[in-house]
């Protein structure tokens, strides 16, 4: 029988001392329905199975959702995940929404059998001999071999882009690639695309000349001009417009740009790297004709995936620690949270775990109940009920006021905060989303002791 983890979180192996890991490749073939024979090679790469044009095994079969279920592998085995789904998928009869694979086994979506089958030869994954690589920071397999990775790819010239889901700290590693290039003394410069899609993104990334009664101003410059020499980061990048897909590659070819509104001004000097960052496969928006095949090569000239924290769960307490000591100075998290913590999904990644960890140093002495709290995975004990737990106890020992005082800011620094993150850190955007002033923000933050530059 095949190796099943149905409830327990799944870990990948944590190595140390070896300079590489290796585990074996595997064949994921349908066996069963109307797209028996095809098949996809699984080399450590994530795989997601569905109906939908963007799947990397595109089912025909209409009983299969559109993105209905995904393996990955790493050297702790391979991880198979239900994508919400609407029919399930199913294990030698049994419906599972994690497992881990070792041997062979029948797969079944909808009216789909599939055969997942481990070959005989390996998979070889360099790892990183360091814990850190910039402010990113993790011990597992699956984070240190983005580590070695970017070691190699940072003090080259080519573009990187970096996939994985929101919060897995793709902007950190963008600027470790920053800290560690040749271009590290020149600016690093973030453009969310995501953020300005709807707005001003072109004048953000090309620059601007304004007039104003027919008298010329200076010119604004871009995100390009603002990165020449240096690094510019394109967040969410797989989201650029096609119109504006090609400028972007005109820009690097030329290495020139020309504002808006300005056609006969003489061109900008804008040498830069670009590292870009998408949540989606971005090889997947060029066969689905959303993204050109050209600037595609270019920004991808090294390709990395980084695994969401549910893929490395060896990594959470560590994380959880070090958030907790720059919130409160001290490691304040006892052992029963952290556990509490690794067995979390963490659907936000590294984001949420340290918006959770901001709560929870809100109030360090009281124990599991604020974690589950704050995790949001245990329902409040009805009004008037006299079951309060630890949290409510403390709380009713002090003074109205002073309880008051303590929720009210711990719900303010946990609201701004994740606005701030939101925001890119730009506290305009993040007061405009709150429905605020900006002076109101700035003044909220200063008393908080929060800063939009910390953040």
């Amino acid at each position: 029988m095949p190796e099943l983890s149905l409830l327990e979180p799944i870990s990948t192996e944590t190595i140390h001392l070896d300079a590489e890991a290796r585990f074996p490749r595997a064949r994921l073939s349908v066996v069963g329905g109307p797209d028996a024979g095809a098949h996809v090679l699984l080399e450590g790469q994530t795989v997601v199975v569905g109906s939908g044009d963007d799947c990397d095994l595109k089912l025909t079969d209409t009983s299969v959702s559109r993105r209905h279920m995904e393996l990955s592998g790493g050297p702790g085995g391979w991880r198979l995940r239900d994508l919400r789904s609407t029919n399930g998928v199913f294990l030698a009869g049994l419906q599972v929404i994690e497992a881990r694979l070792s041997e062979k086994v029948r797969i079944r979506l909808g009216r789909s059998e599939l055969r997942f089958e481990p070959e005989r030869t390996q998979v070889h994954w360099p790892l990183s001999p360091r814990e850190r690589f910039g402010e990113a920071w993790g011990k597992s397999a699956a984070i240190r071999r983005v580590f070695a990775l970017l070691e190699q790819a940072g003090p080259a010239t080519g573009g990187i882009v970096l996939e994985g889901e929101p919060g897995v700290g793709k902007e950190t590693l963008a600027r470790g690639v920053h800290a560690q290039c040749a271009r590290k003394d020149a600016p690093f410069v973030v453009v969310d695309v995501e953020a300005l899609v709807h707005g001003t993104l072109e004048a953000d990334l090309f620059g601007q000349e304004l007039t104003v009664s027919g008298a010329r101003l200076l010119p604004r410059p871009g995100a390009f001009e603002e990165a020449h020499g240096g690094i510019l980061f394109l967040d969410e990048v797989a989201l650029l417009p096609l119109p504006l897909q090609s400028r972007v590659m005109r820009v690097l070819e030329t290495k020139e740009v020309r504002p808006l509104n300005a056609p006969h001004a003489a061109p900008r000097p804008a040498d830069v790297r670009v590292v870009a960052s998408t949540r989606f496969d971005l090889e997947a928006e060029v066969k689905a004709g959303r993204f050109r095949e050209d600037l595609f090569y270019h920004l991808a000239v090294f390709r990395i995936r980084v695994p969401p924290l549910r893929e490395r769960p060896e990594d959470i307490p560590g994380l959880a620690r070090q958030f907790a000591q720059r919130v409160r100075g001290a490691d304040v998290l006892s052992e029963d949270a952290l556990e509490m913590l690794q067995r979390h999904d963490w659907s936000g990644n590294v984001q949420e775990l340290r918006t959770v960890v901001e709560r929870l140093c809100a109030f360090p002495d009281l124990g599991a109940a604020a974690v589950s709290r704050a995790l949001g995975v245990e329902p409040r004990a009805p009004e008037g009920s006299r079951a309060f737990d630890k949290l409510e106890e403390r709380l009713l020992a002090l003074p109205y006021h002073e309880a008051k005082e303590r929720v009210l800011e711990s719900f303010e620094r946990t609201y701004f905060l994740e606005h701030l993150r939101v925001a890119g850190g730009v506290v305009t955007r993040a007061a405009k989303a709150a429905g605020l002033p900006r002076q109101s923000v700035h003044r909220m933050l200063r008393r908080l002791g929060l800063s939009a530059g910390e953040e």
